[in-house]
């Protein structure tokens, strides 16, 4: 259950770039900072957003006078991991990047999970990151557009915010795409003993129906801002526009960005004008990355 980072092989991070001698003095010493904003990528197709949610971070939070920083658990091997070509990228991003091995859980059959969630159970590896106070983690299909700074202060050691359905504006259980957590070796001993109980843990589901049944009445319920959910936009459009302005974390759940035109969301698509959002800060990713020929649009 190791996990390998990678942060310090390129040595371009921002924060990084900051320790290089300055004019013959000493290097700094790097004191890691107390908190870290996460997220994970399982497979390689989602690399490109990850480098739009960390591009999205950073532009909206100062992550130096927040004490925190980025980290991304990444899966290279097999044919579908991420390449070293995108791990440079999501260093170049922002992102300390840390490689983990896939966790394995006893008398737990991986395969029979549906196969775009397969490695979502990966993310309980970030339990296990005690030298951070708190962590936030958050879904590769998420966009940041606001202030984090609050979470920081959540009581307890969990908190997320509803999930939203077609037919149910308000779940009485949480959507597992933000999550603030307390890391605890205990309780990421416990969380990956849970996961074999077939009490908490069904033989084809992922990690968030077996999180809301491992901290079912023992969760901090944040607002819906934190985790605006892009089905909301077709179904609950009255709550989507009431809420729009202070939204903090818009989260792609029912359609994802895409880099082939041909399946571009425009006018007239269910979703056109958050997905033209996406696209239109997308670009501006790319032109600050210089990235243009590089990496195609996604929206």
């Amino acid at each position: 259950m190791a996990t390998q980072d990678l942060g310090n092989r390129a040595g371009n991070t921002l924060s990084d770039r900051m320790l290089k001698v300055l004019d013959g003095a000493p290097a700094l010493i790097r004191r890691k900072p107390r908190y870290a904003i996460t997220s994970t990528i399982q497979t390689g197709s989602y690399t490109a957003l990850g480098l739009m949610l960390g591009y999205s971070i950073q532009k909206h939070n100062d992550l130096v006078a927040m004490d925190a920083e980025l980290v991304m658990l990444v899966r290279s091997g097999g044919n579908d991991g991420v390449s070293a070509e995108n791990i440079t990228r999501l260093e170049k991003a922002g992102w300390r990047v840390k490689e983990a091995e896939e966790l394995e859980f006893e008398n737990v059959d991986t395969s029979q999970i549906r196969s775009h969630h397969r490695h979502n159970l990966n993310k309980l590896h970030v339990w296990s990151w005690t030298e951070y106070e708190r962590i936030i983690f958050l879904d590769a299909d998420t966009v940041c557009k606001g202030s984090l700074a609050e979470l920081w202060q959540m009581p307890g050691d969990f908190a997320a915010a509803p999930d939203v359905w077609w037919d149910v504006i308000t779940d009485n259980r949480f959507n597992s795409g933000l999550m603030v957590l307390r890391p605890s070796t205990e309780e990421f001993h416990s969380l990956v003993k849970h996961v074999s109980d077939p009490n908490y843990h069904s033989p084809n589901d992922a990690d968030q129906a077996f999180l809301n049944t491992y901290y079912r009445f023992r969760y901090f319920g944040l607002p819906y801002k934190y985790n605006f959910n892009l089905i909301m936009y077709q179904f609950h459009r009255y709550y989507w526009d009431l809420l729009w302005d202070e939204a903090v974390i818009v989260h792609f759940t029912v359609r994802k960005p895409k880099p082939n035109p041909r399946e571009h969301c425009h006018k007239g698509c269910n979703e056109w004008e958050p997905m033209e959002w996406y696209g239109m800060m997308f670009r501006e990713m790319l032109a600050f990355y210089g990235w243009e020929k590089e990496i195609p649009l996604y929206a």
